[in-house]
């Protein structure tokens, strides 16, 4: 029997498009499941690494004029020259200015988060599935109501064969080689995941190699780096 959520081959920089969904500034609000600045904090070291690797991305809203709101200011100043898309459909996938948006990338890898991650993550993952698309939804970079709905829908999305993720593990996939992409690792993780931060700084102030590491961050000569969060 063939494992329907066995990715065919890794991720790469060359192979994926990602899909942010309806990260918008109402449902950040109202959506608990997970701690906001966790979640904020998720969202933006995600985007990042699509911008680290030159990642093709699609973004869209539904109902922005309504309580859902725009897209965070944030995601919006990362990509200037992204287009929003602004759909009537609650299915991102039904929407045939989203989905031929992703058919323009030529890619066949999705990598796809949203919010809420029951509606906005799911519906279009489960759509992509169904023509064929290998799926990967980033769950931490998504949220719903409580966690339990989060729950049910990594369930759901598991049966039907996407693979469920995090924003870490697709950052490190991507990077595939510490020596090369290390410093993709060391900033991204350093500015979005507190554990890191502190240990990152603590190497930094301690360790014998540390200015050689800096220099290999690109943090020579720039301030210390800021606290998650703040």
């Amino acid at each position: 029997m063939t494992n329907t959520a066995l990715p065919k081959s890794e991720l790469t920089p060359d192979n994926c498009a990602f899909l942010m969904i309806d990260h918008q500034v109402g449902l950040l609000q109202f959506l608990s499941s997970i701690d906001p600045m966790q979640l904020k904090n998720n969202i933006l070291g995600h985007a990042k690494t699509a911008k680290a690797f030159n990642i093709p991305v699609i973004m869209g809203t539904s109902w922005p004029q309504g309580p859902n709101g725009p897209t965070m200011p944030e995601l919006t100043a990362l990509f200037p020259d992204v287009d929003v898309i602004d759909r009537p459909f609650v299915n991102f996938w039904n929407d045939e200015v989203s989905r031929k948006a992703v058919e323009k990338t030529g890619k066949k890898k999705l990598v796809i988060s949203g919010l809420a991650t029951e509606v906005c993550a799911a519906f279009p993952a489960i759509s992509a599935l169904r023509e064929g698309y290998e799926v990967y939804v980033v769950i931490d970079a998504c949220a719903d109501f409580n966690p339990l709905v989060t729950q049910v829908t990594t369930q759901r999305l598991a049966a039907a064969g996407a693979i469920v993720t995090t924003w870490v593990a697709v950052l490190a996939e991507l990077a595939s080689n510490t020596q090369e992409n290390g410093t993709h690792i060391g900033i991204l993780l350093s500015d979005h995941v507190g554990q890191y931060y502190a240990a990152m700084n603590n190497f930094l102030g301690s360790a014998a190699n540390a200015k050689d590491v800096s220099q290999g961050l690109g943090l020579t000569g720039k301030p210390p780096i800021p606290a998650v969060g703040i």
